[in-house]
């Protein structure tokens, strides 16, 4: 078995691989139950299971060249610039996600590429040997454009045996996983080794890479400053706020995590108690999970009087509860850039707990002012320097996020600020996509 030019894989790596596969058949039936669990909630985890256990495929061809994975949503925005250029230039996409909502998204991102035949969606299969396998002999792609984290042992060391050149894309490594990575350092430093090549998002992310010993790194950027806001959502924002009152402020918690909700909840009490005209102010949490919307509008219904569902009105009744300073739930899927250019200031979720941060770029590239937590290992580049940029607050507990809520929400002249601020960062770090591209035009060429 040839896997790292004409080395043979090492009897300890042979043993790895081993263990592995004994591990996935062990952890297999778990697996299912997770998915038929999961499901009671959201049904999309029953749905399409034999595609995660390599028995079945979505289309009756094999005509997609180029493959890429986006596991879940926010890797699944994040490629959309890609894809699109890619189907501009002629390619058909497999665009394969590991959860529903993934799915989903994607599902109405490329709505149009899909009714046209020139993408297609499919759920990757179960890290195991022949599921891997199926997958591969099923499509006959030539070129495999994997997103950020993802790597799959069976599936990357695969693919180098068959000699299909796969690439790590927005590829990012957070120093927790530095030296987590760095424990298996033989075994992971071949696995690494086998992507064709590593896409970093920022130096730091490709210094980090290096440190495992691979020579196989290049910095491209990050794909998500490409990321196009959705230009009808906008509008539709821009046309509800000349409904809305001159002095009504509105402050979007988006992305919202377990645990960070009652923090946020804390925060705004503070503040309302501070204000002549509490009906001045709207909050509107956006939580990151679907199947948490319940719980989390329970926990709003017990912290204030005028709470409301997004999904539950209209117009003319969304306009009322924000001139009267209700709190909303934003329990609607796709519509961030709704809910970010409806607002005046942004709460990212993610990092008000150690859970890495989400994506702020698309709340940049709408010009609004951010508060970071201290937790955005995920996003470690570019919180610094959307912070050195001005456009950014961080925050370490809930006085401190009082305090910067009061501050952007009284003084104008920083919120404007801040605002130019914003789209400035956002509009000097694109261009990760033609650098991707490129980078694919010659791997198959």
């Amino acid at each position: 078995m040839t896997l790292i030019g004409n080395a043979p894989m090492k009897m300890s790596h042979r043993l790895m691989m081993g263990l592995y596969q004994l591990f996935w058949y062990l952890a297999l039936p778990l697996a299912l139950g997770r998915l038929l669990w999961k499901g009671r909630l959201q049904k999309g985890y029953r749905e399409h299971i034999n595609e995660r256990l390599g028995m079945s495929w979505p289309i009756g061809g094999t005509t997609p060249r180029i493959w890429v994975h986006a596991v879940s949503v926010g890797e699944t925005r994040a490629a959309a610039p890609l894809i699109d250029a890619l189907i501009q230039s002629g390619e058909k996409i497999l665009l394969t996600h590991m959860t529903p909502t993934g799915r989903d998204t994607g599902r109405q991102l490329f709505a149009d590429h899909i009714a046209s035949g020139q993408l297609v969606q499919s759920y990757l299969p179960y890290d195991i040997h022949w599921a891997v396998n199926s997958f591969y002999q099923y499509f006959s792609i030539k070129v495999g454009l994997i997103m950020e984290t993802e790597v799959w042992p069976s599936l990357i060391l695969s693919a180098h045996q068959k000699s299909l050149p796969v690439i790590l894309i927005n590829a990012r490594l957070s120093e927790r996983s530095t030296r987590r990575v760095s424990r298996f350092s033989n075994f992971a430093q071949l696995i690494y080794q086998s992507f064709t090549k590593i896409l970093a998002q920022t130096n730091l992310d490709a210094k980090r890479y290096n440190s495992l010993g691979l020579s196989n790194v290049m910095v491209t950027g990050n794909l998500k400053f490409d990321v196009t806001p959705n230009l009808e959502q906008i509008e539709h924002a821009l046309a509800l706020k000349k409904k809305l009152t001159d002095q009504v402020q509105i402050v979007c918690a988006a992305s919202t995590r377990d645990g960070e909700e009652a923090l946020i909840i804390e925060a705004w009490q503070a503040f309302l108690k501070t204000k002549e005209n509490p009906n001045d102010f709207c909050l509107l949490i956006v939580p990151r999970h679907p199947q948490r919307f319940d719980d989390v509008f329970a926990q709003l219904q017990s912290s204030f009087t005028k709470v409301s569902r997004r999904s539950n009105l209209g117009d003319q009744q969304f306009t009322d509860v924000i001139n009267h300073g209700g709190v909303i739930l934003g329990d609607s899927m796709g519509e961030m850039s709704f809910y970010y250019a409806l607002s005046d200031v942004v709460i990212m979720g993610g990092s008000l707990l150690p859970l890495g941060g989400q994506n702020f770029i698309e709340a940049c590239a709408l010009g609004r002012p951010i508060i970071l937590g201290e937790h955005t290992f995920n996003f470690q580049q570019a919180s610094t320097d959307v912070i050195d940029s001005r456009a950014a607050i961080r925050i370490s507990d809930v006085d401190e996020l009082v305090k910067a809520v009061d501050l952007l929400l009284t003084n104008h002249q920083v919120k404007e600020d801040m605002s130019t601020n914003a789209l400035d960062f956002a509009n000097q770090h694109t261009g990760a996509t033609k650098k991707i591209v490129a980078v694919v035009r010659e791997t198959l060429s």
